[in-house]
């Protein structure tokens, strides 16, 4: 009997991790910048000083609850500015807009508002306000794109016809939501129109795209998958 209860309650921790990573939040994750991510260190240099001063994300969950609500099947995104680089690790917004899905109800909406609150330390600083719209992030055969009403349209390059970049060109950030992988994809079109910011948004052509996946079960964090690593299996976990 004595030998049984360690056992015992070996088996109910075990059985409590389980059901609470079963409980996590996870699934895809979509961040744009207003700067390169992946570039030789001139354009990086400069782009520091100058840009990424804008930063949009968007999250689809397959999976998990917060607060008591069931996240799977929902999206949000988070639309943010500020005076410095927001790619920059230190850096926080100034202001902010959540985007909270048209098709959810109060519930889903109060606890995905809630659930970025507390995943991003980086919000406590900025004026956030919210609208309601429906939002779209998908998969198609040229790439991930990602609408919300008309406020923003973003269309990723293909994820099949990768390039490699030139000499001397590297990754230089990572993503600013904690991730399990991630890659960097072209910024083939975008567009941000939002009133309540008094911002317009325009970007094409640039490696500005971290697509990730987040919540996952994973032994490392923000791990990156290249570009050659990519073109083969790894685009399905995207």
């Amino acid at each position: 009997m004595k030998k049984l209860v360690p056992l015992l309650t070996a088996f109910s921790i075990l059985t409590a991790l389980t059901a609470l990573a079963d409980d996590q939040p996870r699934g895809s994750l979509l961040e744009v910048h207003s700067c390169e991510l992946y570039a030789g260190g001139c354009t990086v240099s400069s782009e520091a000083t100058l840009d990424g001063r804008y930063m949009l994300r968007a999250w689809k969950f397959t999976g998990g609850a917060f607060a008591g609500v069931n996240l799977a099947g929902l999206q949000v995104a988070l639309l943010q500015t500020s005076s410095d680089n927001l790619a920059a690790e230190t850096v926080s917004a100034d202001r902010a807009v959540i985007y909270l899905p048209k098709n959810a109800n109060s519930s889903q909406r109060d606890a995905l508002s809630a659930w970025l609150k507390s995943s991003l330390p980086d919000l406590k600083a900025a004026k956030l306000q919210s609208r309601v719209a429906p939002l779209q992030f998908t998969k198609s055969a040229s790439g991930y794109n990602f609408t919300a009403g008309k406020s923003i349209s973003v269309d990723t390059a293909s994820l099949e016809s990768c390039q490699m970049g030139g000499c001397g060109e590297a990754l230089w950030y990572s993503p600013r939501s904690t991730a399990g992988v991630f890659t960097v994809a072209v910024n083939r079109s975008s567009c941000v129109a939002e009133p309540l910011l008094k911002l317009k948004w325009n970007e094409s052509g640039r490696r500005s795209v971290f697509l990730a996946r987040f919540g996952d079960p994973s032994p490392v964090k923000n791990s990156f998958i290249t570009a050659a690593d990519l073109c083969g299996p790894a685009d399905r976990l995207f």
